[in-house]
């Protein structure tokens, strides 16, 4: 007869493992606020402070705990990961709010109020290894009272209050705590309004959540720009996958010149376009997981412009291969097969949208300056458009040395025309003084002067020549003050 042994695993050396699981502060938080959001929390208050004894504090004001329901949610591993959850539960494994926790913290005390009672238990690791057992300790009323945010909750008709203490590994080798501190949560507010973007705005008739932190509201940041009119959102897909939706919903970013400062920050920031491009993964609209092909295509610059929104629900965590902190998911083959058929549909607009940003409709008139030529196959070469009115006009008005002078000149131009250099200013997305927000008017309205001077066409024709073209945002601009002078 076959013998069993139960092998319990040692408490001290199981916990001390599992905070090192790779929690930044931020994720860390954002692990917390999932459960605040299952709660069906309207309102999440982050505070944290190291100028005496240091602390991290998260209140909601959720449905809140019962005494059994706050001991099991204590509990590592208190949900099984393969069971049904509810459709809007942004939980998976049982252990995000011990092992997030405690990968920042040696004490975590954790108080909910629901049905007009109140609630408390603590993981305290000294405890833990002084007991080598898995003991949870219940706070004195004392104790409570001591907490941060503690009166705020009781003021509440319910809700959950998460408090972090004895911050070894989030304020480790501090010399200056608060400036530690400090630095620790510099990305926090970036991070979160990332992340819950779509939480903290109304969405589909769904009421936004606010969170705030160190009193400060977040608002919402839109890695789409879907506010931005030259924003050009795709046609979607729908892949059914096991009787349940993924929404596909890909989107071409503006142009550069067509962002402000703050819009190039939002859309990439320190990073770069390039960077973000890709995929974005929304599980039940938290965003798990940004800025990336799943290596179904490269980075490339014409990609740079196309993020792809996608919603998976929950009922597929298991094939998504999501990890412990939510930061990591892999699409199985049936889906990255239909989703890499996607990547040429949006592939070429977002070329477009690149190489010609004044341009939203293909039915244009519209006259570049400088066109791609390919002599032959696999070559090409920039050219100066002989056709441009502006040119045409001035080569009309000299005489027949003065044209072939002109055409040496362009000759010229065009060979040395530095693509390499052009390429790599490209790829990093810095902007040309051209594009300067306070330059650029005055440019377009002398380019637009001279060129009804030279070429003697109007003002409506003007807008369908290159550089003009580029600019639709200003035309109405370029009117007014070609009207006044």
């Amino acid at each position: 007869m076959r013998e069993f042994l139960e092998v319990i695993p040692d408490p001290v050396s199981l916990i001390e493992s599992m905070r090192a699981v790779g929690y930044s502060a931020q994720t860390a938080i954002a692990d917390i606020i999932d459960n605040s959001l299952s709660a069906k929390a309207s309102q999440i208050k982050i505070e944290y402070d190291a100028s005496r004894e240091p602390f991290v504090s998260i209140l909601d004001n959720g449905e809140g705990m019962y005494a059994n329901e706050l001991t099991n949610a204590m509990r590592h591993g208190s949900s099984n990961p393969n069971d049904a959850r509810e459709i809007n539960d942004l939980g998976r494994f049982g252990l995000g709010l011990k092992t997030a926790s405690l990968s920042q913290c040696r004490k975590l005390t954790v108080v909910s109020k629901k049905g007009g009672q109140i609630y408390a238990r603590c993981w305290d690791l000294d405890y833990v290894q002084e007991r080598n057992g898995w003991f949870v300790t219940i706070p004195t009323k004392l104790e409570l009272e001591e907490l941060p945010l503690f009166k705020s909750l009781v003021d509440q008709e319910a809700g959950t209050l998460v408090v972090w203490q004895l911050l070894d590994k989030l304020m480790s080798g501090a010399y200056q705590p608060q400036d530690e501190m400090k630095n620790r949560m510099r990305d926090l507010v970036d991070h979160l309004s990332f992340v819950f973007h779509r939480f903290t705005e109304k969405e589909d008739g769904i009421d936004p959540v606010d969170i705030f932190i160190n009193g400060v509201k977040l608002h919402p940041v839109d890695p789409f720009l879907t506010k931005n009119s030259f924003t050009q959102p795709l046609e979607g897909q729908r892949i059914p996958v096991n009787e349940v939706i993924i929404n596909v919903q890909p989107y071409v970013l503006p142009h550069m010149s067509h962002l402000n400062i703050d819009e190039i920050q939002l859309a990439g920031g320190k990073d770069g376009l390039r960077h973000n491009q890709g995929f974005y993964i929304y599980r039940n609209r938290r965003l798990v997981i940004w800025g990336t092909w799943f290596r179904l295509v490269p980075k490339e610059e014409f990609y740079k412009l196309t993020r792809v929104k996608v919603d998976i629900p929950n009922t597929l965590d298991h094939l998504w291969s999501l990890d412990i902190k939510k930061s990591v998911a892999y699409p199985p083959d049936v889906i990255r097969n239909r989703l890499k058929e996607l990547i040429p549909h949006f592939a070429n607009t977002s070329r477009t949208t690149i190489t010609y940003p004044g341009r939203k409709q293909k039915n244009i008139s519209f006259e570049p300056i400088w066109v791609r030529t390919e002599p032959s196959h696999g070559t090409f070469r920039y050219d100066i458009n002989i056709n441009h009115p502006a040119l045409l006009e001035i080569t009309n008005r000299i005489d027949k040395d003065g044209q072939q002078s002109i055409q040496f000149l362009m000759k010229l131009i065009e060979t040395a025309l530095p693509l390499e250099s052009i390429y790599s200013d490209l790829c990093s997305d810095r902007r040309n003084d051209f594009e300067l927000e306070g330059e650029l008017i005055k440019q377009l309205v002398e380019i637009a002067k001279k060129l009804i001077e030279i070429a003697g066409i109007n003002i409506t024709e003007v807008f369908n020549l290159d550089p003009i073209a580029r600019y639709p945002q200003h035309h109405n601009k370029i009117i007014e003050e070609l009207s006044n002078e």
